[in-house]
């Protein structure tokens, strides 16, 4: 069976700025890197990039479910963001699954020393508490095998 999405205006607008920020501005990691030592991803070109302002950006999440059998991720976690250097841009976080169904997040990065913890999950959508800085879009929670790859891309507003 073969699916085919769909994708938005905004959708096709911010593949494209994932794809130009490799190209322009970006640095494209080319590593294995695992979430919560669960499942590792291989990443190569195309597959995350993070912008010359800030290289070294640090990506959790948080597992829910009972069993082995349910577990799903409920959030993803992004830390370390440098936001005396990269203040005033946007940080995109885009989510794929195997299906290629892509969910994604924005924030505008405060022109702080503060160390914000940037959270697309479930709860608390568009606020600040705290270090804690929620997406304003929520999170379908994701099995832990069904996740494909994801990319961070930060750009000029």
């Amino acid at each position: 069976m073969r699916l085919k999405v769909e994708l938005s205006k905004s959708q096709k607008i911010f593949l494209v700025a994932i794809l130009l920020s490799i190209g322009v501005g970006g640095v494209t990691a080319a590593t294995t890197i695992g979430i919560n030592n669960e499942i590792p991803l291989n990443l190569g070109a195309g597959y995350s990039s993070s912008a010359t302002c800030d290289e070294s950006i640090d990506i959790a999440s948080t597992r829910v479910g009972t069993t082995v059998l349910n577990y799903r991720y409920g959030q993803f976690l992004l830390t370390n963001v440098n936001g005396l250097n990269c203040g005033t841009q946007i940080m995109r976080l885009a989510v794929v699954d195997k299906n290629n169904v892509i969910q994604q997040a924005s924030w505008v990065i405060p022109s702080s020393a503060t160390n914000y913890t940037y959270i697309f999950g479930t709860t608390n959508l568009g606020q600040i508490s705290g270090t804690n800085f929620f997406a304003t879009v929520s999170l379908a929670s994701i099995d832990l095998s069904d996740l494909s790859k994801f990319a961070v891309s930060i750009g000029k507003i």
